[in-house]
């Protein structure tokens, strides 16, 4: 199957995909994270312009800013109505989780200078948290399998000192290095062994700094495989509707009773 996906999430991206063989057709991503509208129609053509037809498209649907998130659901949706084929929604943290397994990066922390020793050896088999920049300075986060990339929990919006207690309330510790350089969390609670996303890199002094500094914002390629992964478990790919997890900023301003008679 070639897929067509497109995430707005965070930074913008575009991929063309043949999911059989996991070859990247044609990819681009945007440098500037605020310019979606820009990037996406000519970003669009150029991907579509290679000699592959896609059979599906698939828009990360968040979460994510509201302005950001509509430009490439509505895209897609443009692209799968002009050209006659399902449009389907992922939640973006998947790309990342499927980057990390693909990369078998999943199961053991990286070398990178942001990985510790601590880091090392609590990654194996542990779950992965995925932070990304919520704005507002809260992030949105995820928990999922480092195994086989499913959802395990999330996702969830909050201020980064919240994150530990809303993941304690869903069984999951936050792990910290103790003075002795061991790692800890707290009795009960499943131990997350990887941590990456742009979260993170925002709020390192209160999440812990990322044990895959490199990896930060969901990528269309692995959106792709993601997507392809979900099919092939025999789970079925929601529909493209934006996840928002919070009200928008703009509202509409309420409607007035004239004071004309």
């Amino acid at each position: 199957m070639i897929i067509l996906s497109i995430d707005t999430s965070q930074a913008a991206s575009v991929a063309l995909v043949d999911t059989d063989s996991g070859e990247v057709i044609a990819a681009e991503a945007a440098d500037d994270r605020r310019r979606h509208v820009e990037f996406i129609g000519p970003a669009l053509a150029r991907v579509l312009a290679a000699d592959a037809r896609p059979d599906l498209v698939v828009v990360g649907i968040g979460p994510g800013p509201f302005t950001g998130l509509r430009v490439g659901i509505a895209a897609g949706i443009a692209v799968g109505q002009a050209r006659g084929i399902p449009v389907r929604g992922l939640l973006s943290h998947a790309a990342i989780a499927a980057q990390l397994v693909r990369t078998g990066r999943a199961d053991a922390a990286g070398t990178g200078v942001a990985a510790s020793s601590a880091d090392a050896s609590a990654a194996s088999g542990r779950p992965v948290l995925i932070a990304s920049d919520a704005r507002r300075r809260e992030v949105y986060f995820s928990v999922y399998d480092s195994v086989d990339a499913s959802l395990s929990s999330g996702p969830f919006v909050a201020r980064p000192d919240e994150v530990a207690a809303v993941l304690a309330d869903h069984g999951f510790g936050l792990e910290r290095p103790d003075p002795a350089g061991e790692a800890s969390s707290a009795a009960g609670l499943t131990p997350i062994g990887v941590r990456c996303g742009r979260g993170f890199l925002l709020y390192a002094d209160v999440l812990g700094a990322p044990t895959q500094e490199e990896i930060s914002d969901p990528r269309a390629e692995f959106l792709a495989l993601a997507a392809a992964r979900e099919l092939a478990a025999g789970r079925q790919l929601g529909e493209p509707v934006p996840e928002y997890l919070r009200e928008p900023d703009a509202k509409a301003a309420p409607v007035r009773e004239s004071s004309l008679r």
